[in-house]
């Protein structure tokens, strides 16, 4: 299989098993701090034992392994090839003629299943599991949920640009809102309230206090009012922006969003972009962390594994660091979205392969 050998099939088996391990062991460790940090609410809400397990903990656990995968692979890598590495394993492996590129392919072998794992979960399982466990929290923990969205800029239909201050999702009012109507390149049509509200029953909107002004070749028309039902094509859910929303979109879904929010002329898609590039981007950076590892922990070291999982650490805080940064720059537009999401991939790469050339041979 895949030409593999039995000192492959034994690393293999090392780097997964070491992995498994050591997520379970830090799962433990996740749960009970998250229970600790929700244990006021739970005795004030009092949710049952059973939705607790069932519909919070198993879809915390998804969440937990998307977002600390990576660290995870890293330092199970540093730590079973420090390990080799202290066991003079190694050695002898090189000496038998073995290439150190070569010594890489069962590390390769490993860091590819976990990546087809994970590209799995990142773009399907988590999003599910980010939904129920939202509900959870929205229905058992939260108090103050976030319901407003602020400067509001959206074409609503083709050649229709709606503005507006503000949108409060509770009573799905607005403040200060202007709707321009242009036809070929020219403005006929400027609608200004200062409040507009949904009416469930009629499902259409209501403007307060609003002017209208109708734009012709020869003359303006303006028209004031105290209230005016109208219909837009748009509802109140489609003014909410959460950040939850968007991790518990499934890829496909993902993906349509997207479609329809440029359709709409929204210029405030980046945090959608950076959350659909980071899935793949997140699943892939296990080939440059697991490079990383091994380069870092190949020399046996007289001080045991210590130095290797102290530089280890050092790395994965650095790693974390530095996907918040690049993250940032993409939802902020300072970055594209693509490279801001590839470009700690790249950094990680390129800090991989520099230290594989000098690593002992």
């Amino acid at each position: 299989m895949l030409g593999l050998k039995i000192i492959d099939r034994y690393i293999i088996k090392k780097f997964v098993t070491t992995f498994l391990f050591s997520t379970g062991l830090f799962s433990l460790i996740a749960i009970f701090i998250d229970i600790s940090e929700k244990f006021d609410d739970f005795l004030k809400k009092k949710p049952p034992f059973l939705d607790i397990v069932f519909d919070y903990y198993v879809y915390f656990l998804p969440w937990f392994y998307g977002l600390f995968g990576p660290i995870f692979v890293f330092l199970s890598c540093m730590f079973f090839n420090s390990r080799l590495a202290q066991n003079t394993e190694i050695i002898p492996i090189l000496n038998s003629g073995t290439s150190f590129m070569r010594f890489l392919r069962p590390y390769i072998v490993g860091a590819t299943l976990l990546v087809i794992l994970f590209l799995f979960l990142n773009t399907t399982i988590i999003p599910i599991s980010d939904k129920n466990r939202y509900e959870f929290e929205d229905k058992w923990i939260r108090d103050n949920k976030k319901t407003s969205t602020q400067n509001i800029h959206v074409q609503i239909q083709p050649g229709t640009i709606l503005y507006m201050e503000s949108f409060n999702y509770v009573d799905s009012t607005g403040v200060n809102v202007n709707i321009e109507r242009v036809e070929n390149n020219k403005l006929v049509q400027r609608i200004y309230a200062t409040k507009i509200s949904w009416n469930k029953e009629k499902e259409m909107w209501s403007l307060e206090n609003y002017i209208q002004r109708t734009f012709t070749a020869s003359e303006t028309s303006v028209h004031k009012g105290f209230a005016k039902d109208t219909t837009l094509p748009i509802k109140p859910s489609e003014f909410i922006i959460k950040s939850q929303f968007i991790s518990a979109m499934t890829n496909p879904e993902l993906n349509e969003y997207i479609r329809i929010e440029k359709q709409k002329g929204s210029s405030n898609i980046n945090a959608y972009l950076v959350e659909l590039y980071r899935r793949i981007a997140g699943a892939i950076s296990f080939y440059p962390l697991t490079l990383l590892a091994v380069a870092i922990s190949s020399r046996k070291q007289r001080g045991g594994i210590g130095l290797h999982l102290g530089i280890g650490i050092f790395l994965t805080l650095f790693y974390l660091l530095s996907v918040q940064i690049f993250h940032t720059f993409g939802m902020s537009n300072v970055l594209s979205p693509a490279v801001a999401v590839w470009s700690p991939v790249v950094l990680f790469t390129t800090l991989a392969i520099g230290l594989l050339i000098k690593s002992p041979k």
